[in-house]
Formats: C-alpha cells, structure tokens, sequence
C-alpha cells in the first residue's frame, strides 16, 4: 500500500520533473493566454483607441475603433480556446490545484465579459457605422478647426451636440479640446462670429453662439 501511494505521488504533476522544451512551451502558452486576454482588457479601459493614438481625425480613428473590435473579439476567442484546452498542462507551472483553477476562472470570466460587450458593441457599430458622417463632422471656421460629436441614442435618450477644438500634434495626430455641449440640430452648419462660431440648422435658422472664450491650441 505505501509502495503504491508512493509511485502515485511520483507520478502526479506536481511532482513531475518537465523537460526543458516542454517547460518553455508551457510557459509560452500561458503568455500567450495572459496576452490575448489582458491586453484587449488594458486597450478598453483606456476609454481612447488603441491607448488614445488620435492618428489623423476622429472619425478615421473611429473607423480603426470598429476594425480594432473585431480583431480584440478573435483574439479573447482565441485566448478562451488556449486557457480551456491548455488547462490540463498549465497546471504543471502552477503546483497548487485550487490556484490552477482559480487563476484559470477569473482569466475565463474577464473574457467572456469582453465578449459579451464586444459583441454588443460590434452590432451597435454595425448599425451606426453606416451613418457615420452624421456623428463625426469637421468644421475649418477662421484657423482652427471645429470637431462636432453628435451623441444621438436614438428613441432611447436626448440627442446632443458636442463641440471640440482640434489642435494638430506632430506626426499627423491630433487633440481634442472640450468647448461646449448644446441640444441637437438637424443639419447643423457652422459659421465664424466674434471670437466664435454660430450654429445653424438646415434651414438656415440660427440656434446657437458659441464662444472659444480662452479655447485654443498650445
């Protein structure tokens, strides 16, 4: 009886001797989970696009915001697939079953919450991308050019406009300056006033002024 207790206890994977190669493998796999897992999570907790690169103009970004989901969606897939298969070996990097298993819930509940929201955002972007010039418009009024955000939930809320200076940034980046938020127009048209510019519907029907006050790129 203690003969065999013993020969199991030298077979377990905890006491496993792992040779070199296969170590390296089993700790390229659990990079690789930590990677296709962690890094989508870092990337949308910035709240900016791939951490706020603001490369050409918000509604490009925009653009590369709706490709950078799908390819984010792929790669928690593909990291759920290695956490889930690569279960079994992983745990010979980790000697403690219960820290093997605990690890291995919370990598797959972080994911499969970022799949879910992606998912969600994805058939959003779907629906909206179409439409995106009505969101994203950009207005030259003297030397500065204005970016206008349209913020329009639809049947669902309040539409709003939201008013920012772009001030350009080396290597063709850009940055936003926050000037004011009004109620929404259909069509807006921007036109300079005194230290400012005027908001005009369709019609030609004027709405609002707004100042830049002390607004303006460094």
């Amino acid at each position: 009886m203690l003969g065999t207790t013993q020969l199991e206890q030298n077979h377990s994977p905890s006491n496993k001797q792992v040779p070199q190669r296969t170590f390296a493998a089993l700790v390229t796999s659990l990079l690789a989970v930590l990677i296709l897992i962690l890094v989508p999570l870092v990337e949308s907790l910035h709240g900016g696009v791939l951490w706020g690169l603001n490369y050409h103009s918000p509604k490009f970004m925009s653009q590369v915001g709706d490709a950078l989901a799908l390819v984010k969606l792929i790669a928690l897939c593909a990291g759920v697939y290695l956490l889930f298969t690569q279960h079994g070996r992983l745990r010979y990097l980790v000697k403690s079953k219960w820290l093997s298993v605990v690890l291995s819930c919370i990598l797959a509940i972080v994911a499969l919450i970022q799949i879910a929201i992606g998912l969600l955002g994805v058939l959003i972007d779907a629906t909206l991308g179409a439409n995106r010039d009505y969101f994203h418009k950009e207005f030259e009024i003297g030397n500065n050019t204005i970016y206008v955000f349209t913020a329009d939930p639809g049947a669902m809320g309040t539409a709003y406009h939201y008013f920012y200076l772009k001030c350009p940034l080396p290597l063709n980046r850009y940055e936003l300056t926050f000037i004011e938020k009004t109620n929404w127009v259909w069509e807006l048209e921007l036109k300079a006033s005194d230290n400012g510019f005027d908001v005009f519907n369709q019609r030609g029907g004027f709405k609002y002024r707004v100042s830049l006050g002390e607004v303006g790129c460094d």
